[in-house]
C-alpha cells in the first residue's frame, strides 16, 4: 500500500488516503545566470552552485461511508496546520524531503462517499537521510564518508579551549577564545554556544561542507572531541 508520513501522521493509517501511483520526482533546477555579451560567441555563465525548490504532486483519493465531508476537513487540517515538516514515502523509507503544503487542494466529489484530490508539496531541493546520526571524532586526521550525492552542510560541535583551527579536507576555519564548546552550523550559517549566544566574532573562514566520498577531518589546538551531524543529502 502506497503511503507517506507527514507531520508525524501516516496518510493511509490515520486518514485512509489512497495514492493512485508513485508521484514524479523532478530534479531541482540549478541556479546559473547567463550574460549575453555583444560580439562574443555563447554567453558568460555564473554558477551560484545553489538549487531552486521542487514541487511534488501526489494524486489521492479517500472514501467514507459515514460522512466524507468530516474526513476532508480532517485532512485539510492535518496538511495545512503541519507547516514545514519531514515528508517520507513508503517506497523509500530511508530518505525524506522537507516539505510544506501551501497550495489550495481541490477535493472533487466523485461519488457520495468518495473524493479525489491532488496534494501539492513544496519541497526543498534535496532528499535527506532519515537516519541523521551524530559522528563522534576524537582523533585529528580521521576519515568520514559522505553517503550522499552532493555536498552536505554539517552542524559541527567542537569541544576544546583556546585558539583552534579546524579542517575538512582543504577547507579551514579558525576560532579564538573557545571556552569549552563552539557550534558551527553550516545549514543556517551561524556560530554559537549551547546557550545560543552568537559567536560569529570568534570565527574566521567560510562555513564548511562535506564533499561526496571520503573526507579527512583535522584540527590543531586543544580539542578533546568533535561531534558532527552530517545532514547527508541527494538530488
Amino acid at each position: 500500500m502506497l503511503s507517506f508520513n507527514f507531520g508525524d501522521k501516516n496518510s493511509y493509517d490515520d486518514f485512509g488516503i489512497l495514492i493512485a501511483q508513485r508521484p514524479n520526482f523532478p530534479s531541482p533546477k540549478r541556479r546559473v545566470n547567463t550574460i549575453n555579451i555583444p560580439g562574443r560567441d555563447s554567453n558568460l555563465r555564473f554558477d551560484e552552485k545553489t538549487y531552486d525548490d521542487i514541487t511534488i504532486e501526489v494524486e489521492c483519493s479517500v472514501k467514507d461511508k459515514q460522512d466524507i465531508s468530516n474526513k476532508i476537513d480532517a485532512i485539510k487540517g492535518w496538511l495545512f496546520e503541519t507547516g514545514d515538516s519531514d515528508l517520507i514515502f513508503s517506497f523509500q523509507a530511508d530518505k525524506k524531503y522537507i516539505a510544506q503544503v501551501v497550495n489550495a487542494i481541490d477535493f472533487k466529489q466523485v461519488y457520495k462517499y468518495f473524493s479525489e484530490f491532488p496534494i501539492i508539496f513544496d519541497c526543498r531541493p534535496f532528499k535527506y537521510s532519515v537516519e541523521n546520526n551524530i559522528e563522534t571524532i576524537t582523533t585529528s586526521g580521521a576519515k568520514i564518508t559522505n553517503l550522499g550525492s552532493i555536498e552536505s552542510e554539517p552542524i559541527i560541535s567542537i569541544y576544546g579551549s583556546g585558539n583552534i583551527i579546524f579542517k575538512i579536507n582543504e577547507q579551514q576555519i579558525s576560532f579564538k577564545g573557545v571556552t569549552d564548546k563552539i557550534i558551527v552550523d553550516s545549514v543556517i550559517q551561524d556560530c554559537y554556544d549551547d546557550a545560543g549566544n552568537n559567536l560569529n566574532g570568534n570565527m574566521s573562514g567560510e562555513f564548511l561542507k562535506i564533499k561526496p566520498g571520503e573526507n579527512i577531518i583535522g584540527w590543531s589546538g586543544n580539542v578533546t572531541k568533535v561531534e558532527l551531524l552530517p545532514n547527508w543529502r541527494w538530488l
